[in-house]
């Protein structure tokens, strides 16, 4: 099947560009600028036609949490109501039978909704190897030593599936996990660490590349001494260049202030935009239980926990992330890059997926100047409309 479409806002590499979409057999045929004689299917006037988007970490959306019978599928079809095309489950907190029946499930569900869902480009492991030190809403009980026969266990059970593993590399063995993890062609992540700064470069040099929800779950630099800020972990952070960072761009875990300031250090390619959602994203209200119990509400699209307000976790969802990402005055064409082209490139999907480009898989997402989800393609086939 093919497709005409026509806009004057299609966010290209790096560009915007006021023309044509060519659509051919799933793929984005050609890119026409300005005005033609072609027919149009569909014509979106002034909404933003996007590349798909990516998100590499979530752990559910509406009614759904990752971890539970059948709702990776449920998720996959909600997606592109949202603008997203691709994504990781995430799974957390569990025991290893049900890291495994997480990956199992992501297979199923990959398989069922090929044409009608969203792409499940694999499985996010956040743990379970995470420091209990560290900071973060994930249970206690829950984190483990580094094993690495568990964790050869785990790599062996869920094979390719296993995309991306979220640890934290200070604890024991850590920099064997990162080695075993890395042969097997899992992506490395630090996340809820407490590492020293200075062993950044070691753990780097053993494989690790990518950084989890970077300013949140992290340790707070202070001073060195009255009047001298300390260079910490975070710091050393942004100041490598072979780290990609995904940032939860909600406006509530990271403050404006912040998202501004990594835009401009880790652009072009290491900023990478995330939800990190709650069961309850994309709902603006209700109330919701975490696995060991604890309750959070949603008021106005905002979870916090019942026993005290503290905020709780994230109800973004990317078509959100990419309007927020324009209010911090980051352009377009970089919007679309932390929103989709760079997990992508993480991935090592990039010659596929992440842009609006001729030869690519025709992912695409139309989304209101309000970042309301107007269209969805996947491979071309028209998935989501509002009418």
């Amino acid at each position: 099947m093919a497709y005409t479409i026509r806009g004057n806002k299609i966010v290209a590499p790096d560009a915007v560009i006021n023309g044509l979409l060519i659509l051919e057999e799933g793929k984005i045929a050609e890119i026409i600028p300005g005005v033609t004689n072609y027919s149009i299917d569909y014509d979106f006037g002034d909404a933003w036609i996007l590349p798909g988007f990516i998100d590499p970490h979530l752990h559910g959306l509406l009614q759904f949490n990752v971890g539970e019978a059948s709702a990776i599928e449920e998720i996959a079809l909600a997606q592109p109501c949202f603008g997203t095309t691709s994504f990781l489950p995430t799974a957390t907190a569990m025991t290893d039978e049900e890291f495994i029946e997480s990956g199992r499930q992501a297979r199923t569900a990959a398989a069922k909704t090929a044409n009608s869902g969203a792409r499940i480009l694999g499985l996010h492991l956040e743990g379970p190897f995470l420091n209990p030190e560290a900071a973060g809403a994930i249970a206690e009980e829950t984190r483990r030593p580094v094993n690495l026969q568990e964790a050869k266990h785990l790599v062996d059970e869920l094979g390719d599936v296993l995309k991306l593993m979220t640890l934290s590399p200070e604890l024991e063995n850590g920099a064997g996990l990162i080695a075993l993890l890395k042969q097997n062609g899992v992506v490395v992540s630090l996340g809820h660490s407490i590492a020293a700064a200075d062993s950044l470069d070691d753990y780097i040099n053993a494989g690790l590349s990518y950084v989890t929800h970077l300013f949140n779950a992290f340790p707070l630099s202070g001073e060195a001494e009255p009047g001298v800020l300390e260079s910490g972990l975070i710091e050393h952070i942004l100041a490598s260049d072979q780290l990609c960072c995904e940032i939860i761009c909600d406006l509530q875990h990271v403050a404006r202030e912040w998202i501004i300031i990594a835009g401009r250090v880790l652009e072009p390619d290491r900023f990478i935009a995330i939800t990190d959602s709650l069961c309850g994203a994309g709902l603006e209200s209700g109330r919701f239980d975490f696995a060991d119990g604890s309750r959070y509400h949603l008021v106005d699209g905002v979870a916090r926990l019942e026993q005290d307000n503290r905020l709780a976790g994230s109800t973004l969802t990317m078509n959100k992330a990419f309007v927020n990402l324009l209010s911090c005055g980051i352009s377009p064409a970089l919007a679309s890059r932390f929103t989709s082209l760079n997990a992508a490139k993480v991935l090592q999907l990039d010659s596929e997926l992440g842009s609006l480009e001729t030869g690519k898989c025709a992912d695409i997402a139309v989304l209101d100047q309000l970042g309301n989800c107007l269209a969805t393609f996947i491979d071309g086939a028209l998935v989501f409309f509002k009418g």
